[in-house]
């Protein structure tokens, strides 16, 4: 079985793709499914689309990739199938996607709640060039949907009745656990990208307040936080050295904003947390409630005396830290490993051909 597999970015930067369809490939190709990647991203788009401004030569590149990709279909009889994550081009509506569901059937991935209209930091308005409407529309003409969380699940039922819910899933071959020395310092931290820096803000009370009574962090993702009264370390994310990187942290934040984007997601950063047996600390939103079991294997911090508390409590009591810090490890890998999920990939992709 052989399926164009339409990414919106180059392969390796972007952790939506990572933690899915390019960690997929790995178990896909051995079952005899190969995919052959193309990126509507192009070496050129990457350089300005993540700026301020060049709004002009955003637009250029934008419309050049559109080219390419109009180009690249002619090739599309060449395969049984055509993978789409998320869209098949990054601007205009689902003419795209019109023109391969007549031809061959879509298998198509919303990892994100690409339904909410939203404005990027980078691009301002030219966002609603994306054409937010188009979703449920590629949601109708695919013949597999392959989703990630309740709650996108939910939004696709309304159109799609063949929906396969599988998780963002970790590979545990390499976010590998290893119970903490004994006697190991609680180190409070968390890891994200440049975009998700300000979640940070929204508990930099509690912070503070731990800080003042000797708590120590660790931040993964930049170099400036922007938070006052909180003594913390921090380091830019590295892909090659992010296990290592994370392993300097023993409790992990997973702060969410209260939005419509948030509600629908599936929190990867709390499932990779788990798999290294960093016990989480999250607003109890999105898949956090499903993936966080209370008291169990992390906290759910509804406010700012909560996550004083529970990250206080964590840091604090060794032993409770190492028996939460072992249920989140079995928990990551019975329900959000790649190896827990392989028979639902694979029979997704094979029940669009058969």
């Amino acid at each position: 079985m052989r399926v164009l597999t339409l990414i919106p970015n180059q392969k390796g930067y972007s952790p939506g793709q990572r933690g899915s369809i390019e960690l997929w490939e790995k178990i896909l190709r051995r079952e005899g499914i190969l995919l052959d990647f193309v990126s509507f991203e192009t070496d050129e788009m990457r350089k300005v689309l993540y700026s301020s401004g060049n709004y002009t030569k955003k637009l250029f590149e934008m419309v050049r990739a559109y080219a390419r990709r109009i180009k690249m279909l002619e090739e599309i009889d060449t395969y049984d199938a055509v993978f789409v994550y998320r869209e098949a081009a990054l601007i205009g509506p689902a003419f795209l996607e019109k023109y391969i569901a007549k031809r061959k059937p879509i298998i198509y991935q919303l990892d994100d709640p690409l339904f909410v209209p939203y404005k990027s930091p980078h691009s301002g308005y030219f966002s609603y060039l994306k054409f937010f409407g188009k979703i449920k529309e590629i949601i109708r003409m695919s013949t597999v949907v392959m989703v990630n969380s309740s709650h996108i699940r939910d939004y696709a039922s309304q159109f799609n009745k063949n929906i396969w819910q599988v998780p963002s899933v970790v590979d545990t071959d390499i976010f590998r656990y290893q119970p903490f020395p004994e006697h190991s310092i609680g180190t409070i931290g968390w890891s994200g990208s440049p975009t998700t820096l300000k979640n940070l803000k929204l508990i930099e009370g509690p912070l503070s307040t731990l800080s003042a009574k000797g708590h120590t962090f660790h931040f993964i993702g930049g170099d400036n936080f922007d938070l006052t009264d909180v003594n913390y370390s921090a380091q830019k994310w590295n892909a090659e050295t992010e296990v290592d990187d994370l392993r300097k942290m023993q409790i992990g934040l997973v702060p969410l904003p209260d939005n419509g984007w948030n509600k629908h997601k599936f929190i990867m950063k709390t499932a990779q947390y788990m798999a290294l047996g960093i016990v989480p600390v999250g607003t109890p939103m999105a898949s956090n409630l499903e993936v966080i079991r209370h008291g169990v294997n992390g906290f759910l911090a509804a406010n700012d005396a909560e996550w004083v508390e529970y990250l206080s409590l964590l840091s604090d009591d060794e032993k409770l830290r190492k028996q939460l810090s072992q249920t989140s490890a079995d928990d990551a890998e019975k329900f959000y490993s790649l190896k827990a999920n392989t028979g639902k990939i694979v029979e997704a992709f094979r029940n669009a051909v058969s």
